[in-house]
């Protein structure tokens, strides 16, 4: 029993890391596009973004978005990891590399009528910052 317990386990959180792995996937390439309207579905009512500028809360995103290019150079996500937070949280953790730099990012998913939103984003550059 507890071996099934375990497969099941483990294939749900699989599950986990490739659905959010793919919203991840999708607010990066929206970031690039500067597409506030995705942002605005993404983003929870409560949402802060921390990361070397500063911190910002969900208005002072969507803001920065308009007012910012956001042309990202090519960039790859590895490492990506997943802690679930109950049935209605979970963290999503990677490495990305972009523009010769390395940033270790964080994104708290909440789960809302069924859909999951960023509640919380954070990248940190890795010591040295340079891949």
């Amino acid at each position: 029993m507890v071996i099934i317990e375990t497969y099941v386990h483990v294939l749900l959180m699989e599950d986990l890391l490739t659905v959010l792995l793919e919203i991840e996937k999708r607010a990066w390439e929206a970031a690039d596009r500067r597409d506030v309207e995705f942002y605005r579905d993404y983003l929870s009512p409560e949402a802060l973004v921390v990361s070397p500028p500063g911190v910002l809360d969900r208005e002072g995103i969507l803001q920065d978005i308009v007012q910012n290019p956001h042309e990202l150079p090519a960039y790859t996500i590895a490492d990506p990891r997943v802690v679930p937070l109950g049935e209605e949280g979970a963290v999503l953790a990677y490495t990305v590399s972009l523009g010769g730099q390395t940033l270790f990012v964080s994104t708290v998913y909440t789960r809302s009528d069924g859909r999951w939103r960023a509640a919380f984003h954070q990248r940190t550059p890795a010591a040295g910052g340079v891949d």
